[in-house]
């Protein structure tokens, strides 16, 4: 299995447009320690030559001008592309909205489960996604399903999708009380196989380790989680917002309730932050956290980085 990272940062990318937090202000310098980052997606494929994306970001355009071989074959007809299929993560903009940048004559598979189904089919902006040439496949928790493209061939991978805890849509709070925010069934994670048994999980949003996750966690080669912030306050004491990490679904990467905590006696995989903030310090190679993360036998995702399974 080949896995590419597309992009790696939060909502709103890294540096985000609007921000000038000393983060943001380094990397808009050039920074050579705080690398750019695009919103967050992956890549990946059994073969090299058809891919599945997770998630697709606001970013995807940028981000498949940026991957080589995510690119049309010079040998195919006028418009082909090595994209075969999309699998969702929850019902966030920045899940969904480079949906709307794939509708351009291309046949692909759209999978995702139920919730984020009905949005598709009741928002008429998802109309743009021509049903002739996209097959529209749910997911079901705790069910494989061998990924296929467009025509219906398998791409010798398999997707199961399973519940984390998380938080409902921003465009979706309006009118709801902040206990119905914060759920356990309405963002999920995804364990991607190839038929030699080698997994990767993704979890780009996650209020809470659970024990279902840190077993999944256990038998991945790799896995991608959440890292939006360091700290549940950071946002509040960066002065950028009223909202703690958990009022946003996200658990923190530090501290007795946090990921790295979370995980300290899941051994088996490789385990890399995704979805980072920009306001997290983790994205200064050279700050104290990103000693602490690597230290703790973390990695931290950026844009382009290749892992082969």
């Amino acid at each position: 299995m080949l896995i590419r990272v597309l992009g790696a940062a939060a909502g709103g990318g890294f540096p985000q447009w609007n921000c000038q937090c000393g983060n943001c202000r380094r990397a808009r310098a050039g920074d050579a320690a705080v690398k750019p980052r695009s919103q967050a997606s992956l890549a990946v494929s059994a073969d090299g030559a058809a891919w599945v994306l997770l998630n697709a970001s606001p970013d995807l355009p940028a981000q498949l001008r940026a991957s080589p071989t995510l690119q049309p074959r010079p040998e195919g007809e006028a418009r082909n592309s090595p994209v075969q299929a999309v699998v969702i993560s929850g019902a966030d903009i920045d899940c969904i909205a480079g949906l709307l940048s794939l509708r351009e004559g291309h046949e692909f598979s759209l999978y995702a489960q139920d919730f984020v189904q009905d949005i598709f089919r009741s928002n008429p902006v998802f109309g743009v996604l021509n049903k002739a040439l996209v097959r529209f496949e749910t997911l079901r928790p705790g069910e494989a399903a061998m990924l296929r493209g467009g025509t219906g061939r398998e791409l010798g991978l398999q997707a199961e999708s399973f519940v984390v805890p998380g938080k409902l849509p921003l465009y979706q709070e309006a009118g709801r009380e902040l206990c119905e925010l914060v759920k356990d069934d309405v963002v999920i994670g995804l364990e991607i196989r190839d038929m030699a048994g080698n997994g990767v999980l993704f979890i780009p949003a996650c209020a809470r380790v659970t024990e279902e996750i840190t077993q999944r966690a256990a038998r991945s080669k790799v896995m991608f989680f959440d890292g939006t912030l360091w700290t549940d306050d950071e946002m509040i004491v960066a002065g950028l917002g009223p909202k703690t990490g958990i009022r946003m679904g996200h658990i923190s990467v530090s501290g007795p309730q946090g990921s790295i905590a979370g995980f300290a006696h899941v051994t088996g995989p490789r385990k890399i932050f995704l979805h980072i903030n920009n306001t997290n310090p983790i994205l200064c190679d050279d700050s104290p956290e990103a000693a602490y993360v690597r230290q703790a036998g973390w990695e931290v995702a950026y844009d382009g980085m290749e892992i082969m399974l």
